[in-house]
């Protein structure tokens, strides 16, 4: 039962992928702080990753998803991060929430890094290892035909998860 939730749910990612962001804003560059970041203590360096030290976030909202990336590229070129939001189907009459942790990210071939993930999607967790393509500009998981964009992160959950005022 575990594998075919998680199989609609992979599912409805890649139905989400291909479209229009209805976002009509411009992305402002990525952030980059320093000094903000600690990884693992049994983590080793990493190769040099083509994105500086420092935070960098990426956003998408089309029909079906709204989703934000926060990345961190610290010194040692370890890189980390969340990736959340919401699936909204409404065609289908399928929502769901999901948040994923990226931890001890390597680079591969070229902007390619390789995460160890634990994704919680509705109550149900999965852990295991995720690629991502990662420019200044873009960021793409690998198997997906999507990307998100450079946002601001300052507020960024907000943008996925208004808060809704209740008078």
């Amino acid at each position: 039962m575990r594998l075919i939730f998680l199989a609609v749910a992979s599912l409805a990612l890649v139905a989400c992928g291909n479209s229009d962001d209805t976002d009509n804003t411009t992305p402002e560059a990525p952030r980059e702080t320093s000094g903000e970041t600690s990884t693992p203590e049994t983590a080793e360096a990493a190769p040099p990753n083509p994105l500086a030290a420092g935070q960098y976030c990426y956003f998408r909202d089309d029909e079906n998803v709204t989703e934000g990336l926060e990345i961190t590229v610290a010194d040692n070129g370890i890189v980390s991060g969340s990736n959340y939001g919401s699936i909204h189907q409404e065609a289908a009459g399928y929502f769901a929430s999901f948040d994923t942790q990226l931890t001890n990210g390597v680079q591969g071939e070229g902007d390619e890094v390789t995460f160890d993930h634990v994704t919680e999607v509705d109550g149900d967790t999965q852990s295991g290892r995720v690629m991502w393509t990662l420019t200044p500009d873009v960021a793409a998981p690998d198997g997906l035909d999507t990307q998100l964009t450079a946002a601001e992160c300052d507020g960024l959950l907000e943008r996925i998860f208004p808060v809704i005022d209740e008078e």
